[in-house]
């Protein structure tokens, strides 16, 4: 199936893993890392896994929640006094009213703060994401600044009423940051990679491992494949400089597929991976418990399109499934209970408890949003269904 879709240049190369109960049932790289060189994927290629790093930084914040140095109902005017007076964008331009309550923990971890994205905006206020914050992922402001900027902006929604998919990881990395002393990188390498033995997963990585890096794969007007020579949407850059200070805990980490197991097995495990514990049950099991209402999934739109009404919700940082859907894959797939979110370049995971099975499938397919109107750029979501067809019928 993906040698097909390879063969048809609707993707450039990929890897993915089924795994099942501590075993690995399939594994699988097919393509290539760099459209150039025509340099083969290998397993243990690193790839830019853009918003799958978010159940990463959610998870993080949690471990802190344990640890009693937050409460899920704290405001963030608590660390950032900066958010204490935020205004409300209203139905016509121009008109914004005071927000009726603060920003809280959990507002951030459900996305219901009322940040957005400028892809996801249009007109004045899309011009003024990009102008005060800057690209999503790689940034060089310092975090100061970003965080000034943001607490500038005016929410898209009053605090806690709807899901709008925004800056609210990035947020939460930085106040994880804060409470820390210390740069988001080493509070994950403190507490999950080095637990977890995730040795291949990095905002910087490391100058011997580039080489096993994918390259950044995409499509010109044409919807031909290439190495891109920016990034979509100034997202990233081609490859991030050394030094820069802001980490993005909503889409900045590369990994590989292995390394990515093992954090995704917390998920099935009962908050452990392997034996080493890095959650309790019972937060984990809230994590992974819907906390949007219903009136919430009917509104929680991406692209336009309701991500949650029927099948799924969504929990801390994370995707459930509500009802196990035979055809649909996105953002998640599995029994009742699974939990998994994508990322914008290719990336997906799904963790199912009932049948403790991982499936994760990674690669790099970077569009512009205005190249997926014109129907470039889908293969990696028909790669995705047919994968999670697959697991279904094999499970």
């Amino acid at each position: 199936m993906f040698k097909k879709l390879i063969e048809n240049k609707k993707i450039g190369g990929v890897n993915c893993i089924l795994w099942q109960d501590g075993e690995i049932l399939y594994q699988g790289s097919d393509g290539y890392k760099n459209m150039e060189t025509k340099e083969l994927q290998t397993i243990d290629t690193i790839f830019r896994i853009a918003s799958m790093t978010k159940p990463i930084t959610s998870v993080l914040a949690m471990m802190l929640y344990e640890e009693g140095k937050l409460d899920l109902n704290d405001s963030i005017t608590k660390w950032f006094p900066q958010f204490g007076n935020m205004k409300v964008l209203k139905d016509q331009p121009d008109e914004y009213e005071d927000a009726n309550k603060d920003i809280t923990i959990l507002d951030l971890l459900t996305h219901r703060a009322g940040f957005t994205y400028s892809g996801f905006q249009k007109g004045k206020l899309k011009a003024e994401y990009d102008r005060v914050l800057g690209g999503d992922i790689d940034n060089e402001l310092t975090i100061e600044q970003w965080i000034n900027g943001l607490a500038s902006l005016l929410l898209v929604s009053q605090p806690g009423e709807i899901f709008n998919y925004g800056k609210s990881t990035d947020l939460l990395g930085f106040l994880i940051s804060k409470i820390e002393g210390k740069p988001l990188s080493r509070v994950m390498e403190e507490k999950i990679f080095n637990p977890l033995s995730m040795t291949d997963t990095f905002f910087d990585v490391p100058n011997n491992k580039k080489n096993r890096c994918a390259s950044n794969i995409g499509f010109d007007e044409f919807g031909n494949l290439i190495n891109l020579e920016t990034v979509p949407s100034k997202m990233a850059f081609k490859e991030r400089p050394n030094g820069l200070e802001f980490e993005s805990g909503s889409g900045g980490l590369w990994s590989t597929i292995s390394d990515y197991l093992k954090f995704a097995r917390i998920f099935v495990e009962n908050g452990s991976s392997d034996g080493i514990q890095i959650l309790k049950k019972e937060t984990k099991d809230l994590m992974c418990s819907n906390h949007l209402t219903q009136t919430q999934r009917q509104h929680s739109k991406l692209m336009g399109t309701p991500m949650f009404i029927d099948n799924f919700g969504f929990g801390l940082g994370v995707a459930v499934v509500m009802r196990e859907s035979p055809y649909l894959s996105m953002p998640c797939a599995g029994s009742v209970g699974s939990v998994g979110w994508p990322g914008a370049y290719g990336g997906w995971w799904s963790a199912d408890p009932v049948k403790k099975s991982i499936a994760i499938f990674l690669t790099h397919s970077m569009t512009e949003l205005d190249q997926l109107t014109q129907g470039i750029g889908f293969g990696f979501y028909e790669a995705i269904d047919t994968f999670s067809k697959y697991i279904k019928e094999s499970l």
